[in-house]
């Protein structure tokens, strides 16, 4: 039997779509330690304000579990459950637990939160909204909720750098640099 450590770790499951409760269900029952990240709002139905729960991370259920052969086929066969997240079979991609705590947290804290485009360093974007729509350039860090965007020209190595509402920005696939 193939294992990959003693350890467990979570992992998310990408489930049909909406669905995810019913995917946290039947691993619950099957024995699984599992998270799904909903959180209650409020949100407004015609004239009525309403309370309701949100999941976070729509299609996605974490599941916490030391994994070997047996133990992902069981997982995978759960009924709604497409596939694991990341790497495939043996060298599953998992998600430290830190960052699971965090989520955790935030979500069970009551605090208010925002929900934000999760932006890399280096990515390659284009600014889709204001005066500069339709220039591209790449992310080179965030201060507050503001991402600077460093607009260049490669040949030269002279670039400028503008700082954009994450809201005004659209991922773009890499640049091929041709010689």
């Amino acid at each position: 039997m193939l294992t990959l450590g003693n350890d467990k770790h979570w992992y998310a499951l990408y489930c049909k779509s909406r669905h995810e409760h019913k995917v946290n269900a039947r691993l619950l029952s099957k024995g699984f330690v599992t998270y799904l990240a909903d959180y209650q709002t409020r949100a407004q139905w015609g004239t009525r304000l309403r309370n309701t729960r949100r999941n976070l991370l729509p299609g996605y259920v974490l599941v916490q579990a030391q994994i070997d052969s047996s133990t992902y086929l069981h997982i995978l066969q759960t009924e709604s459950v497409l596939n694991f997240v990341g790497q495939a079979w043996p060298r599953l991609s998992w998600i430290p637990d830190a960052q699971v705590n965090n989520l955790r947290c935030v979500l069970e804290s009551g605090e208010r939160f925002e929900e934000t485009t999760y932006w890399q360093q280096g990515e390659t974007v284009e600014i889709i909204a204001g005066p500069l729509q339709g220039v591209s350039g790449i992310v080179a860090g965030m201060t507050n909720r503001q991402h600077r965007v460093v607009i260049s020209i490669d040949l030269l190595q002279r670039g400028v750098a503008v700082e954009m509402d994450s809201s005004f920005l659209r991922r773009l696939p890499p640049i091929a640099l041709t010689a």
